[in-house]
């Protein structure tokens, strides 16, 4: 029954990828893509290859052993959020990126060159300084995160998150910078910094974000709808560097540079090929459906969400702060020991309401970054609007990863925010920027960031015009 089962999903993903491609608002830049790209991996091929060489890692750690409906429900329900992610995606994002006249990323290099310069020299400082100290964590074994022996859910006990999470700004400042100076080869001294620094820490997500975001600028500006060949190039370091960091968390970088190697993790030595943890999120969502709620007894009724509210406040000032939500129903950690569990949205969507609740988080999060897709992309389709596109995509794979809400409110500020300093820089100095192209791909006469001058000018303008001629 189960092996129907992965033949079933195998061919519904094939099925689903030939109608996707068929689509006119098909192309990599799309959501939709990324989504099929991870439900590939992770839901289709890797449990291919999970059958073959009969996992069991993760089911040791966790103390659990799913049952044959489990496993099937697991499959079932990643390709229903696979179809409804599809389906809700193409409707709100139908169409195709409106076309940019070839001068304006020109012009507007020229006007972002000192805002973009201007919020490096500001962000950096503390981006560097904040991933040193992690850097230095990881070297010596010392982590300011615990696990609440009761949730499972980890909090910062030492320091505070914000200064840790800024070392996260060195990435989306590291794509602007490329991207201002045309991809050039010097212009990735700073993106090499970056990656080395992120390395070290044993982080991977950040640089597969950079990269991701790079590969979606450089596409949809160069009016490409699928690969091209320096993409495929960035595609292979990208993996090559996961798969290396993976293997000693950073280890390797940070001796290369003559620091503490700290412990390392020897995951390539001991488990089959893509056993190790960063791709599990089918055990993940195996484990959610084995305990919720024939153990359980009842569902989270998307009350995980609520976390949202609690988060930003560091914990330093709430000493009472909740751990995890402030409202929950149930604790996955007594029935098992999930460590580092990331649910995946097909996964917090049936913790949160079973099959209905797949169909809600697959289609709100297909909402979310399709209407990204039609507004930024679509409806205003200018330069800055890809850019700010290039760098919101970029969080797409990590939050189907984790499936939350949370999540992509959590990367926003730092992903998102030294882009936001960029565009607050041109309001202060009242610089104007490129026009911006309308649904029809032809940019208007002029499109101005005013101040409170050039409306009194526009209005005195308009007092002083003759009065129409009447006929």
């Amino acid at each position: 029954m189960y092996d129907f089962a992965l033949l079933a999903s195998l061919f519904l993903f094939l099925g689903a990828c030939i109608a996707y491609a068929r689509h006119p608002a098909a192309s990599f830049v799309h959501p939709a893509t990324l989504y099929l790209a991870f439900h590939g991996f992770v839901f289709v091929f890797r449990p291919l290859v999970a059958r073959l060489y009969d996992f069991d890692f993760v089911y040791r750690l966790y103390g659990f052993e799913p049952g044959k409906m489990d496993r099937v429900t697991v499959l079932a329900g990643a390709s229903l959020a696979m179809v409804t992610f599809l389906a809700v995606s193409l409707r709100i994002a139908d169409g195709a990126p409106v076309p940019v006249p070839a001068e304006e990323p020109r012009r507007l290099r020229r006007v972002l060159a000192g805002p973009i310069l201007a919020a490096t020299a500001l962000v950096a400082p503390l981006g560097i300084a904040a991933q040193i100290a992690n850097w230095q964590r990881r070297a010596y074994d010392f982590d300011s995160m615990i696990t609440d022996a009761a949730t499972g859910v980890q909090a910062n006990v030492e320091g505070n998150g914000w200064f840790t999470d800024s070392a996260l700004m060195l990435a989306p400042v590291a794509v602007m910078l490329v991207w201002l100076a045309r991809y050039r080869g010097w212009s990735w001294a700073f993106f090499a910094l970056f990656a080395v620094l992120q390395a070290g820490t044993g982080g991977r997500a950040p640089i597969i974000y950079a990269l991701l975001a790079l590969a979606v600028l450089y596409l949809v500006e160069n009016r490409r709808r699928w690969f091209d060949w320096r993409v495929a190039m960035l595609a292979v370091v990208g993996a090559v560097s996961f798969q290396t960091i993976v293997l000693d968390r950073g280890g390797m970088v940070r001796e290369l540079v003559g620091g503490e190697r700290g412990s390392g993790y020897v995951a390539g030595r001991t488990l089959d090929p893509l056993e190790h943890m960063d791709f599990a999120n089918m055990e993940y969502f195996e484990y959610i459906v084995w305990a919720v709620p024939a153990r359980t007894g009842s569902w989270d009724y998307f009350a995980n969400n609520l976390q949202i509210f609690t988060e930003p406040v560091p914990r330093a000032i709430w000493k009472d702060k909740p751990y995890g939500s402030p409202v929950q129903h149930f604790q996955l950690w007594d029935y098992g020991t999930p460590i580092g569990m990331t649910a995946s949205i097909p996964g917090m969507g049936w913790m949160s309401f079973g099959w209905l609740g797949i169909i809600v988080q697959a289609g709100f999060f297909a909402a979310l970054y399709g209407g990204l897709y039609s507004r930024l992309l679509v409806r205003r389709g200018g330069s800055l609007e890809r850019l700010a596109y290039a760098l919101l995509i970029g969080t797409a794979i990590i939050v189907f990863r984790d499936g939350t809400l949370l999540t992509f409110l959590r990367l926003l500020p730092f992903y998102l925010g030294p882009l936001v300093l960029v565009w607050l820089a041109l309001r202060v100095t009242r610089r104007r920027t490129l026009p911006l192209a309308d649904s029809s791909g032809l940019a208007p006469s002029a499109v101005s960031l005013p101040g409170p001058g050039d409306r009194r000018r526009a209005l005195a303008s308009r007092a002083q015009a003759p009065a129409p001629r009447r006929r």
